[in-house]
């Protein structure tokens, strides 16, 4: 395992080889790329920005109607030219259920090039965050000799939904997962178009998006293919909820809400998005449910960080892995008041747990040592949920990691965002030339 200053660390995120400008062209000269079942035309750049934008790409066909619940499938073939106006810039699957898109974005004269590629996934707590949350400007200021990629996944229930009742009739868990695996897919499949190396993919994550690059590194426990060459992750975020117990309670009470009898999955395909999402945003405040991954016995066989632990695990690395520090420990957690709440707040989070871990836990992180009983929680959450994947991750790894704590500002979980692809310059004393050894070093 080797350490990291943070100044180290976002140079080496973002300086990667200088790129060189071309002559400009004007917007009635945008290019376009023709894959085998759409023609997509750039909607922002020029050549002497040195990079484009291909905006909406379709990465999976719509899903809705009895797509809704299912394992996304490849596009149909389209008949008109793809100008980026299929859905907004900012579409997310928050608010908008045809919203699987992906975003690529690519050096000027890229065609025949070989370059390498940055795929990122971003976090929102697996209910938020879209594919317009990070864009590379800032990266291609120090270099247009790679391609970006950015892509969409399902979130909350249509994302995340799970239980034997789902199961049995025929419906997909965790179809976020499976939006990540196909995104990941079609970038093998078609970055080539855009001038990169499908053999030479960097997964970048932050959050919930960080944890999506982990789950598929041991999806399927393990036996899978390797989707990337490279990872850098940033303060992965997952409470590793159980399984079918409390996923199958959440959607029978999803299901009696929008007159869903017995949780029909065709009954819960009709229902309109926005009104599904109302009655589960509904249900997950009055029981306190947790928005995560859940242990399925396909995609994920367990929570990734155990199946770590047990080796069950398809990833050479090199990999980068960062948290904050103060991730979540800054402040007192919100409901938890008493002693009594600490256990209680436990057992919601990560609801699996034992009793005698959870008296294990409140031993290891003594009532004297905190002013109050939030940040009492406050520093477990970040233990337990965010930085005790670094070590399994880590650990799986041999050591064979780059690992950093970042202590800029408040280090609250996200401050090191502002510090990534929004950085115009790197500042002195740091070159290009040490930093392009981290996103896409080959060792």
């Amino acid at each position: 395992m080797r350490f990291l200053s943070l100044s180290s660390l976002v140079l080496l995120s973002i300086a990667l080889v200088e790129g060189t400008p071309t002559k400009t062209t004007t917007k009635a000269s945008l290019p376009s790329i023709t894959l085998d079942y759409c023609t997509v035309v750039a909607t922002a750049g020029n050549s002497t920005l040195g990079y484009y934008k291909y905006q909406n790409i379709r990465y999976a066909a719509v899903p809705t109607g009895v797509r809704r619940f299912a394992k996304p499938e490849w596009p149909p073939r389209e008949t008109i030219v793809n100008n980026g106006s299929l859905a907004a810039s900012d579409v997310d699957c928050s608010s908008a259920e045809d919203c699987l898109y992906i975003d690529v974005w690519a050096p000027a004269n890229s065609k025949g090039k070989n370059l390498p590629v940055m795929v990122w996934t971003y976090g929102g707590g697996f209910t938020g965050g879209s594919k317009s949350q990070n864009t590379p400007e800032g990266l291609f200021n120090l270099s247009t000799e790679f391609v970006f990629v950015a892509y969409n996944y399902r979130l909350g229930l249509t994302g995340l939904a799970n239980g034997p009742t789902l199961l049995h009739q025929g419906g997909t868990s965790n179809t976020a997962l499976w939006d990540v695996q196909h995104a990941f897919q079609w970038t093998k499949k078609y970055i080539h178009a855009f001038g990169g190396n499908p053999n030479e993919i960097t997964a970048v994550g932050f959050s919930a998006g960080a944890s999506q690059v982990l789950f598929q590194t041991t999806r399927f426990s393990g036996h899978n293919e390797q989707l990337f060459q490279r990872a850098y992750v940033m303060s992965p975020g997952f409470v590793p909820g159980a399984g079918h117990q409390h996923s199958e309670a959440f959607w029978q009470n999803v299901s009696t809400a929008v007159n869903c009898t017995g949780g029909s999955l065709s009954c819960m395909r009709s229902v309109d998005f926005t009104t599904l999402n109302t009655a589960a945003t509904a249900v997950q405040s009055k029981y306190t449910y947790q928005f995560q991954p859940r242990v399925d016995g396909d995609m994920v066989a367990d929570t990734y960080e155990a199946q770590m632990y047990q080796k069950r695990f398809n990833f050479k690395g090199p990999a980068v892995i960062t948290h904050e520090l103060h991730e979540v420990n800054g402040a007192a957690w919100s409901g938890v008041n008493t002693t009594a709440d600490v256990a209680t707040y436990l057992r919601i989070f990560f609801s699996a747990i034992k009793d005698a871990v959870v008296e294990r836990a409140l031993e290891l992180y003594p009532e004297s040592d905190y002013s109050s009983p939030g940040l009492r929680f406050s520093d477990m959450k970040q233990s337990f949920d965010l930085t005790a994947h670094n070590l399994a991750f880590t650990q799986v790894m041999n050591n064979k990691t780059w690992n950093a704590e970042v202590a800029l500002g408040a280090a609250t979980h996200g401050t090191d965002q502002s510090y990534y692809c929004k950085f115009p310059l790197p500042p002195p004393p740091f070159s290009k030339t040490y930093t392009n050894q981290l996103f896409f070093a080959k060792s």
